[in-house]
C-alpha cells in the first residue's frame, strides 16, 4: 500500500455539522455550538467522540440522498427577557441586566430543550446486505489499516511537535516542524553572509501555493501529485506547449486550478485506478489494495504531463534499495532536481521509518537545508502534521521499505472485482481479494518530474 489510511472515520463537514459514522444512527450524539460563523447563534452541530464525519457521507452510508443534512437540532433558549426580569430582582437593574444577557447566552437557568427532526428525505432504493456490508468494510478499513489517528494518547504527533519525533528512533537528528520561525529560517541560504532564499528553497513557495489537504485519509497521493501539477501552472501560463495539463475546476474557471476530484481524468481512469465504485462512498482509492503506489501516482502524473505530442516533460521514479544505492545518490537526485525550477520531486517512504505514526505516505519536496542536511516534506496530511524537515538519513530509511501491493495489474484487476470483493471486511478477505488483483511487493522511493 502506498499511502497510509489512518482512521478512515475521518471527515469534515463544509456545513460545520459532522458525526461519527460508526455509531448507531438512532444514538443521541453530544452537541456544541457551530462556531464556523453560521449567523444563528443557536445552531448546534453534532459532536463525535473520534472522528467527524460529514452528514452527506453518513446519509450515502446509509443509503439517504441529500443535498443537505438530514437532521437539524435547534436548542430552545429561554429568552433574553426573562433572565433579566430574574437578575434584576435578584441583584438589581445594572448588574441584572449584564447578568440576564450572560444567562440567556449561556443557558444558566435549565428550560426544556425541544429537538426537531426533518423527515422530508428521499431515501433512494438500496440493497440492505450492501450497505451493511459497505459499513463493515469502512469498520474493517478503520481497525486495520487506519491506526495513526491522533487520538492515540501520549503519542499523539500534535503532543510531540516541540519535541521532534513523535516516537522512538536509532537516529540521533531530530525532525524539526515547520510550526516556529526558526524552521521557516531552513529556507535561508546558509552561506556566510548571505540572508537570501536559499536556491533549493524555490519550489516551496511554488508547490505551497497549490498545495491542499488531502480531501480524505487516503488520498495523500492524490493530493501530493495535484499539488506538484498546480505549481507548475506558472510556467503553463507563459509556455503555452508547455505539454502541461493542468484541470480547470468549474468552480475556478477560467483558471486553471487542478483539485483531488478533476484530475481522474479518462487517462487517469484507464491507467491508474478504477472509479468504478465498490458500494456508497467506496470509490477505486478505497478499494484494496487502498491508496496509491510509486508506479501509479507515476502514472497519474504522464497522464497529465505526457498530454500533448512532443511533450518535453519527463517523469522518473526511482527505487529505493539500500542494497544497491546509497543516501549520497539519493541526496545528489533530490538536490539537483530542487536546484531546477523547472524540476519537482516528491517522495513515497514509511512515516513510522522517520519517527512519525503512520506507514506509507506521499509528500512533495519543498526545499534542502545544508545546515541541518535534511529535506523538507511539505505535508498533505495538514490536519495530523505540519510540514517537516527530516534528515537525510532519516529519509533514505523511509523511502527504502517495501509496499506490499507496489506492482499489480492497475486498474484492469480492480476493474475486474465484484462489489462485494472490494467490500473487504476482514483480514482474510482482503488478503483474497489482493491476491486476485496480482499483488507484489515493490520498494518505495520518488518521483522527480523534469523539463527537457
Amino acid at each position: 500500500m502506498a499511502s497510509t489510511l489512518t482512521n478512515f472515520s475521518s471527515y469534515q463537514s463544509t456545513t460545520g455539522a459532522s458525526l461519527d459514522a460508526s455509531e448507531n444512527f438512532n444514538q443521541e450524539p453530544a452537541f456544541e455550538y457551530d462556531l464556523s460563523g453560521n449567523k444563528t447563534p443557536n445552531e448546534i452541530r453534532f459532536k463525535s467522540s473520534d472522528a467527524l464525519h460529514t452528514l452527506d457521507e453518513r446519509t450515502a452510508l446509509t443509503g439517504n440522498g441529500t443535498e443537505r443534512d438530514d437532521v437539524t437540532k435547534t436548542m430552545k433558549k429561554t429568552p433574553f427577557l426573562i433572565y433579566t426580569i430574574i437578575s434584576t430582582l435578584l441583584f438589581g437593574f445594572s448588574l441584572g441586566f449584564s447578568f440576564g444577557y450572560y444567562a440567556s447566552e449561556r443557558g444558566l437557568f435549565k428550560m426544556t430543550n425541544s429537538v426537531e427532526q426533518t423527515s422530508d428525505i428521499t431515501r433512494p432504493s438500496m440493497d440492505q446486505d450492501l450497505v451493511e456490508k459497505g459499513k463493515k468494510a469502512l469498520e474493517f478499513m478503520d481497525k486495520f489499516f487506519f491506526k495513526d489517528s491522533i487520538t492515540e494518547g501520549a503519542d499523539s504527533p500534535l503532543l510531540s511537535f516541540s519535541l521532534g519525533a513523535s516516537s522512538s528512533t536509532v537516529k540521533a537528528r531530530p525532525l524539526v516542524y515547520l510550526n516556529r520561525p526558526d524552521a521557516y529560517g531552513l529556507l535561508i541560504d546558509s552561506t556566510p553572509g548571505l540572508s537570501s532564499i536559499s536556491a533549493y528553497s524555490n519550489d516551496f513557495f511554488l508547490i505551497s501555493s497549490g498545495l491542499d489537504a488531502q480531501i480524505n485519509q487516503a488520498y495523500c497521493g492524490v493530493a501530493a501529485a495535484v499539488g506538484i501539477l498546480n505549481s507548475l501552472r506558472f510556467i503553463k501560463s507563459t509556455d503555452s506547449d508547455s505539454g502541461v495539463d493542468i484541470p480547470t475546476d468549474p468552480v475556478y474557471n477560467p483558471y486553471p486550478y487542478a483539485t483531488q476530484e478533476d484530475v481522474f481524468d479518462v487517462c487517469t481512469q484507464q491507467t491508474v485506478v478504477s472509479h468504478t465504485g465498490g458500494g456508497p462512498g467506496i470509490d477505486g482509492i478505497l478499494t484494496p489494495p487502498f491508496g496509491l503506489s510509486l508506479s501509479q501516482v507515476e502514472a497519474l502524473l504522464k497522464c497529465h504531463l505526457h498530454s500533448t505530442k512532443g511533450s518535453s516533460w519527463t517523469v522518473t521514479a526511482q527505487n529505493v534499495d539500500d542494497t544497491h544505492q546509497t543516501v549520497a545518490k539519493m541526496k545528489f537526485d533530490l538536490k539537483n532536481a530542487l536546484m531546477d525550477t523547472n524540476s519537482r520531486v516528491l517522495v513515497n517512504y514509511d512515516r513510522s521509518k522517520i519517527g512519525q505514526n503512520g506507514s506509507g505516505h506521499w509528500a512533495p519536496v519543498g526545499s534542502y537545508s545544508d545546515t541541518m542536511d535534511a529535506f523538507l516534506l511539505l505535508e498533505v496530511a495538514k490536519y495530523k502534521y505540519p510540514s517537516v524537515w527530516v534528515p537525510s538519513e532519516r529519509l533514505f530509511d523511509g523511502m527504502s521499505t517495501t509496499d506490499d501491493c507496489g506492482e499489480w495489474n492497475f486498474p484492469a484487476a480492480q476493474d475486474a472485482l465484484s462489489q462485494e470483493e472490494r467490500l473487504s471486511t476482514s483480514p482474510a478477505e482482503y488478503a483474497t481479494t489482493t491476491a486476485k488483483l496480482g499483488c507484489k511487493s515493490e520498494l518505495r522511493g520518488y518521483i522527480i518530474i523534469s523539463k527537457s
